[in-house]
């Protein structure tokens, strides 16, 4: 094709541009692109699941019908929908991951009692597939996940009138919160007949130990989150917007085939930084601010949970470090006395002691250690809990009761998240202290003499943390 001198010259023009903004171009956060760790692919492990059930059918009275549902598709806006997300109790015992499943489990008999699994699911022909894809249908399902019979997900009615009515069904233990369809589908069967039982209790004692399968998606929910930070962490400058910064998490989870965010991700400076949950991420980060980034990928539907507080500029001021290293210091200090026959209330209570008595030191506060945890002072620096149990929701079950119910056990995954918050309002405060805020958080395992910290890669350290933002 010819081509006129004008055309040529502009062309080369474009030529010399593209080259010279080359690196930018290859490089979207300045420097080298984001790794990719490893391709997003999940084993379904169908002896996990049905141990899972049969775990499940040996936990509830005998002769009891166990009814999972799972969420349906709900519209976003005109006709688009929500990203769809499973149940998590229904792909805990079924590892299935389409909307408006059903599955029926019940006990076979033997010693110990062992379970059936009747699935109904979804099926597609015709133009239905030509717009939205194929669906496992109830040939996959019994193929795939295990399920000893399947049908379409229009007979379930019928099917559970049929079986309701037969007299051989004691008690029913089901999740119908989780889809009104279905409820209304169990009521029409005959369901209000039934004592209904929530099994969500039953399955969340469950789910606190994990197993092979789960730690095995945990830490690469953990590797990606990590990784994550490695790359936001060096994004980081003065005059930056948040979600600048929150876009380079995105990318990474995105590279490593993450579907979505464990949660809404956080990344607050400045004055932000006092909200606990602040999600906007729309401030233009100036030199001095603190950034406090809360973020976690999900991998195979399990969640990373990773903090880390930053100084925008790449160093901490005198009052930003030393509220930094007291939170610093806690998190030694919990780390090394986390262990089975812990209770959490005892790591909770040596992190408050380890923090108030770090701000005393420091005189950020004024009084006495005893008065101010005994009178709940404490919580205007320390609003939220120590942490929590992280698996298939970010907030993931745990032991109903007080703290002093918890107490650790091995293959426990937490997430472990000291805190200081110290408002910019509080007159109990030191003034040159007034909106400091640092949160340090990492994700462990209990282990049979400790605990793994699944994000030891990533470093915590102040003087790390600022070699990182300065690369």
């Amino acid at each position: 094709m010819c081509m006129g001198w004008s055309k040529v010259l502009i062309f080369a023009a474009l030529l010399v541009l593209l080259a010279a903004c080359s690196d930018d171009i290859s490089s979207p956060v300045g420097h080298e692109f984001p790794t990719k760790l490893y391709p997003y692919e999940v084993t379904y492990d169908a002896a996990t699941y049905r141990q899972r059930r049969d775990n499940l059918v040996q936990r509830i009275p005998s002769g009891s019908l166990i009814l999972l549902t799972t969420n349906s598709v709900y519209l976003r806006n005109g006709d688009v929908n929500y990203d769809f997300r499973p149940s998590s109790v229904f792909y805990y015992l079924t590892g299935f991951d389409e909307p408006n499943a059903v599955a029926v489990i019940r006990e076979t008999g033997g010693a110990p009692s062992s379970s059936q699994l009747v699935m109904f699911v979804e099926q597609r022909s015709g133009s239905s597939v030509q717009w939205l894809g194929s669906v496992y249908g109830p040939e996959g399902a019994v193929t795939y996940f295990g399920a000893d019979s399947a049908y379409g997900s229009w007979m379930v009615g019928g099917w559970l009138k049929q079986l309701l009515a037969s007299g051989t069904v004691g008690d029913v233990y089901a999740n119908l919160d989780d889809n009104d369809e279905t409820r209304a589908v169990f009521t029409q069967a005959g369901g209000d007949t039934h004592s209904v039982h929530n099994v969500d209790s039953y399955v969340d004692e469950m789910r606190i130990i994990k197993d092979d399968l789960e730690m095995r998606l945990l830490q690469r929910a953990v590797d990606v989150s990590v990784q994550a930070f490695a790359e936001g962490i060096r994004s980081i400058a003065p005059l930056k917007y948040e979600y600048e910064v929150e876009s380079v998490f995105d990318l990474v989870l995105r590279m490593n085939g993450c579907p979505r965010t464990a949660f809404t991700t956080i990344v607050a400076s400045g004055p932000n930084s006092t909200t606990i949950h602040y999600t906007a991420n729309k401030r233009q980060m100036v030199s001095g601010d603190l950034v406090m980034i809360d973020f976690g990928a999900e991998y195979g539907y399990y969640a990373g949970d990773v903090t880390r507080t930053v100084p925008v500029n790449g160093t901490f001021t005198s009052e930003q470090a030393a509220v930094y290293d007291i939170v610093s210091t806690s998190l030694d200090a919990v780390l090394a006395a986390a262990k089975p026959g812990v209770s959490f209330e005892y790591l909770s209570g040596l992190n408050v002691d380890i923090l108030i008595e770090g701000l005393l030191q420091k005189g950020v506060i004024t009084g006495t250690k005893s008065a101010i945890i005994s009178s709940n002072q404490y919580r205007l620096y320390i609003p939220a809990s120590l942490g929590h149990s992280i698996g298939l929701d970010v907030h993931d079950p745990w032991s109903k009761g007080n703290y002093n119910e918890r107490i650790l056990r091995e293959n426990m995954v937490l997430a472990i998240e000291p805190h200081l918050y110290l408002g910019a309002g509080d007159l109990t405060v030191s003034p040159a202290y007034r909106g400091v805020c640092a949160r340090i958080e990492e994700d462990i395992r209990i282990t049979s003499t400790g605990c793994e910290i699944l994000s030891a890669s990533l470093p915590r350290k102040r003087a790390e943390i600022e070699a990182m933002t300065n690369k």
